[in-house]
């Protein structure tokens, strides 16, 4: 994360805005805006303060990415001791994973609103900046009205900030509605942001962000009937060719591209860089910054509650906490465990260079004694690279236990600990960034909108999925002679083994209307050998209902909003 971004977004969170007590934000600030935003450093830092919500806990910083998104076919909570959350099928309207994430979503929607109201009160500001301030608080109040609709549908829906305590019981409007709001904002915001030339990191959103977050949107509504059970719409083609056109825009911008190897692109975001490769794949990111110590104390749990790290805290051993690399892997509490179903995807396919990224394809051997040292690495059967004999100087070596490997039930890796550079390494916060939109994802609505559109697979289909194939190692489907229903099946098991663990599967079988039937499918491979026998505790956290399809109304929203109504099923 960029220096001077970090710094200026803890001193906002810390002494100038105050945390709401629920989505209407009762509780006054601190700040008043009669004697702020006289300056262009007052913008900007407020800007940064409506950043904020994106990396706090409640959101990429840690629920979100495990307890709210994390539950779908793809993974599962690694702990026969389920949390009460949707990640574990026992969800209620008094979740707290959830009652938070709504809260920090209207945080930002008000901080925003704040901002938008206040950016043009000094006129003397350069009017460039204005603008392009103007479009980012646009653009994330669109973005955090978009998170709102996907978890609940229909929400309150508040465009001005609030300016008292009393008369704020709000009714739910419907989300249509919404959507053509935040649709247009977005497009109006987009002229006057940056491009991703003009910035060296990507924890603000640019032109680039912008148009590949609309393209999500229009594709989430071009699904939206499925989850309600109703006719698909007729604007439900146009849906699909916006959603194609402002994909293709980033992509013929001719900024972005696939970065190799795949595991770089993580590896970046887990070592405080940006697109070292020097292909911009990694479009917008939730920034994370330091170990949660003074004074720079914006982590997350990027990799040590979603990713790969050492089953051994060496956070409190003076001779191990500075070190990097695998002398210090960093711990992790590795509550998501792969699917059997994708760790067949990738066998099948013979991906190895996503599958054994995404999948652990190793453990750590450790010292038997305290401080238990880190040894090397021991590699599940046939997952050792050829030739690859040593990390960091420490062996690898081969598991040849025939029955631990019929175990294919292992740790989601795509975060790695081992690749953290800020030290000392604390067992708990980490610096690594989370990836919410990279160009992989670009490429991949842009083949599945354009097939939506076509009557049989097009040149421009075949070539977006293709590139994200050959970038992994796998053949190409250009030549096959895919129907339209088998080419969207094959963008379905793209996406799966391109963007698993990025929050983006959950909100894909929503919109594909398959949520419920693949969740609750899983319960078969939950009972085949490969599974592991210690993981079959998992077969609790598929028995969902249609009623998963949407969050809970958070209770404490109910109890104070006398005008808001519970989803259904909750």
């Amino acid at each position: 994360m960029n220096t001077i971004f970090k710094i200026k977004l803890i001193v906002l969170i810390s002494i100038v805005l105050s945390s709401c007590a629920d989505f209407l934000d009762k509780e006054p600030h601190d700040l008043t805006p009669e004697g702020y935003f006289n300056t262009q450093v007052e913008l900007e830092t407020f800007l940064i303060g409506t950043y904020s919500p994106i990396m706090q806990t409640q959101f990429y910083g840690n629920y979100y990415i495990l307890y709210n998104a994390g539950g779908d076919d793809l993974g599962f909570y690694q702990r026969s001791n389920a949390a009460t959350s949707m990640i574990c099928a026992n969800n209620s309207s008094s979740d707290y994973y959830i009652t938070s994430y709504w809260r920090i979503l209207y945080e930002g929607i008000n901080r925003a609103n704040t901002l938008i109201e206040n950016v043009n009160k000094n006129t003397e500001i350069n009017e460039t900046v204005r603008k392009r301030v103007m479009a980012e608080a646009l653009f994330l109040r669109s973005f955090y009205y978009f998170n709102l609709i996907q978890g609940w549908g229909d929400v309150p829906f508040k465009l001005t900030s609030t300016q008292k305590v009393t008369g704020l019981d709000a009714a739910r409007t419907p989300k249509n509605t919404i959507y053509d709001q935040i649709i247009s904002d977005i497009i109006l915001a987009i002229p006057n942001l940056n491009t991703s030339a003009e910035i060296s990191h990507t924890g603000t959103i640019t032109q680039s962000g912008a148009k590949g977050i609309l393209a999500r949107i229009y594709l989430f509504r071009a699904g939206e009937h499925y989850r309600d059970n109703v006719a698909a719409p007729t604007e439900t083609q146009h849906y699909f060719a916006e959603a194609k056109h402002w994909a293709l825009e980033v992509k013929e911008s001719s900024l972005h591209g696939l970065a190799t190897p795949y595991s770089s692109v993580f590896i970046d975001m887990c070592s405080d860089k940006y697109n070292s490769t020097g292909v911009r794949e990694s479009i917008w990111e939730a920034e994370m910054a330091g170990n949660n110590t003074q004074p720079l104390m914006a982590s997350g749990r990027v990799g040590n509650i979603v990713g790969f790290g050492s089953a051994k805290d060496f956070s409190a051993v003076a001779e191990y906490n500075n070190l990097k690399g695998m002398a210090n892997p960093g711990y992790a509490y590795r509550f998501i465990y792969a699917t059997l179903k994708l760790y067949e995807m990738y066998e099948n396919e013979q991906d190895t260079a996503r599958g054994n990224w995404n999948i652990a394809p190793y453990e750590y051997v450790h010292s038997t004694t305290a401080p238990f040292a880190v040894l090397g690495r021991k590699y599940f059967e046939g997952k050792r690279p050829i030739n690859l004999t040593t990390v960091d100087g420490m062996p690898c070596t081969d598991e040849t236990n025939a029955v631990v490997n019929g175990s294919h039930t292992r740790c989601a890796a795509k975060f790695r600990r081992e690749y953290e550079t800020v030290v000392p390494k604390g067992k708990n916060w980490t610096p690594n960034n989370f990836p919410i939109i990279r160009y992989s994802d670009i490429l991949l609505m842009i083949a599945e909108a354009d097939n939506e559109l076509t009557n049989t697979p097009s040149n421009l289909a075949y070539s977006c999925i293709d590139e994200v194939r050959l970038r992994a190692g796998i053949s190409a489907l250009t030549g096959t002679g895919l129907t339209k229903e088998s080419f969207r099946d094959a963008v379905k098991r793209e996406r799966a083994m391109e963007l698993c663990f990025e929050t983006t599967r959950r909100w894909d079988l929503i919109r594909w209307g398959e949520f419920t039937t693949n969740m609750t499918n899983t319960l078969t491979d939950i009972d085949k050998v490969q599974w592991s026998s210690a993981h079959k505790y998992a077969s609790n956290y598929y028995n969902v209902t249609d009623a998963y399809n949407y969050y809970p109304i958070p209770i404490i929203e109910l109890s104070v909003n006398r005008l808001m109504t519970q989803n259904s099923g909750w």
